[in-house]
């Protein structure tokens, strides 16, 4: 082992090991710092890229947020129509506009549960069920539409906005069927 005879060489010894942990501490903090920087770089493409998307999607969303409120509203005037001969005219200018988007514009943008939720209302206007039928498929369309946005937004408080909403969906499903 090599030991320094005088203070001098001492001296120099403990130079150069200052200078190699000096330089072993400026490779470290280096290599921290680029991992640092590289992570920070990552995340700012990823939210770019993010951005970009949400902004490519924006007018698909858009419009299946407006098809989705239509389509709900449609089915909310057919559902709750009386005989009135007012009520009879709405009823079937809604139910008019109802196939025109069942038959178009929202099979742009609905997914499976949407359509299959259209479907069942459909069926349920085309054989004359009661009012009961009609307002039970016209809260399965509005549920299915919320579910629906939910997942196309990324929101999930659409999914079920506080568990009251839920509880009172389900109950007015019930009186529906009653």
């Amino acid at each position: 082992m090599f030991l320094p005879s005088t203070f001098n060489e001492f001296i120099q010894l403990v130079g150069v090991g200052g200078a190699i942990a000096s330089f072993l501490w400026g490779v470290w903090v280096w290599k921290d710092k680029s991992k640092k920087e590289l992570a920070q770089q990552r995340a700012e493409a990823q939210r770019l890229a993010d951005n970009r998307r949400i902004e490519a999607t924006k007018p698909f969303l858009e419009r299946q947020l407006r098809l989705y409120t239509e389509a709900s509203e449609v089915a909310a005037c057919i559902a709750t129509g009386t005989n009135a001969v007012v009520d009879h005219i709405e009823i079937q200018t809604a139910k008019k506009r109802f196939w025109q988007l069942y038959y178009g514009e929202l099979a742009l943008v609905e997914n499976v549960e949407v359509e299959e939720a259209m479907v069942q209302l459909g069926e349920a206007i085309s054989n004359g069920m009661d009012q009961s039928e009609l307002r039970r498929a016209s809260l399965n369309l509005a549920s299915a539409c919320r579910r629906s946005l939910a997942t196309s937004w990324g929101i999930q408080a659409w999914e079920n906005p506080d568990g009251d909403s839920l509880n009172n969906i389900q109950l007015l499903t019930e009186r529906a069927t009653r």
